[in-house]
């Protein structure tokens, strides 16, 4: 199968309305999803995306996509997929191993590995070395409130939903406090604060931050390279990896004792083919590989495949979404207690036409 057309798509779908009950953030008024449609010579179809977020970033990411990527790729083999993922890599190695250019590349390569399983009759999931679980339970993942009363009045919405466990994204250890409180010492929890505090912050304030019990503490603080001489925090499990551009750059971190919890993304990492590479390593360090999802698209399906071949159950982080928000219509947007994961060949389902036509916005023209 010979690579024939390679298509970036923007879409911009209105931002979830909530219910005048409900605390709303200072957040965008639109999701940004940058996905990409590779086509073969004889017509099949595989879809991937790169994350996006904000509109700036998925202008940037479409023309990568389709100035830089593309031309790559153009004319290849499907089935030499990994060692094209490789050789990008090299190509473009001096515009950096983490960030825009790899995050471009992830939406082809995700592409390419749907392509494969649908061309084979394989899921990715069996791809990867076969699925050990059937289902992945949900982990509400909140937006960020700042403020006590807001965060648990949306926790407490998110628990209602049946979610399998809570993650919050604040910054102010009270705030996170707050949440503790409406969340039962049994449901895991984890506190994401985007590096917004130092080592010598969290060695202050280590009792309270042992205190709350959480799953793990992810992005603790800033530069993350201080952990590479951290000793293990007593009661402090921390999580890092998720803007990792390379199974390389994850080992490196792999080996600090004060980190227990890998993040490896789908996107950040530049596609399954690297993400293969990340799960086998973490496998072999005996880390806890715990991908990071805040994807709606078929990233969110790829990153489900790989939460199903992780030795140890892991959560798929649902972003706050809600069904005018789901690109599949199988409920992938929604909080609830578990996600089947996708059994049908490649990614498992293809975005809806009519839903990517009414989203289309026309980047780069």
């Amino acid at each position: 199968m010979i690579i024939d057309r390679i298509e970036p798509i923007a879409l911009r779908i209105p931002a979830l309305k909530r219910p005048a009950n409900v605390p709303s953030p200072l957040a965008s008024d639109v999701m940004c999803l940058t996905l990409c449609r590779v086509t073969t010579r004889d017509g099949l179809m595989g879809y991937g995306e790169c994350l996006s977020l904000r509109p700036p970033m998925q202008n940037a990411l479409f023309a990568t996509i389709r100035d830089a990527i593309a031309p790559h790729y153009l004319g290849k083999p499907v089935d030499q997929k990994e060692a094209l993922n490789l050789s990008a890599r090299r190509r473009f190695a001096s515009f950096g191993r983490a960030g825009t250019v790899m995050n471009a590349l992830a939406a082809v390569d995700i592409a390419l590995w749907d392509i494969a399983g649908k061309a084979s009759g394989q899921s990715v999931s069996a791809m990867l070395g076969g699925a050990r679980r059937k289902q992945v339970p949900v982990m509400a993942s909140l937006d960020k409130y700042d403020h006590a009363d807001r965060v648990r009045q949306r926790v407490e919405q998110a628990l209602a939903t049946g979610v399998a466990s809570v993650k919050v994204h604040e910054a102010r250890l009270e705030v996170i406090e707050e949440a503790r409180r409406a969340i039962p010492a049994a449901t895991p929890y984890v506190a994401d604060s985007n590096n917004a505090h130092t080592l010598a912050d969290i060695r202050r304030d280590a009792k309270r931050w042992a205190a709350l019990g959480l799953l793990w503490f992810e992005d603790p603080f800033w530069p993350p390279e201080d952990l590479l001489e951290c000793p293990a925090l007593p009661g402090i499990v921390i999580g890092m990896g998720a803007d990792f551009g390379s199974a390389e750059q994850m080992a490196v971190y792999s080996k600090t004792p004060a980190i227990g919890v890998l993040q490896p993304d789908v996107c950040m990492l530049g596609g399954l083919s690297e993400a293969k590479r990340t799960l086998a390593m973490l496998a072999e360090a005996k880390k806890t590989a715990a991908p990071h999802t805040p994807f709606v698209g078929p990233a969110a399906l790829a990153s489900l495949h790989m939460l199903a071949v992780t030795e140890e159950e892991g959560y798929f982080a649902t972003v706050e979404a809600d069904d005018s928000m789901d690109l599949y219509g199988t409920g992938l947007t929604r909080w609830k207690k578990s996600l089947d994961v996708p059994t049908g060949p490649g990614l498992g389902f293809d975005p809806d036409a009519d839903f990517l036509r009414h989203h289309l916005y026309a980047a780069g023209s």
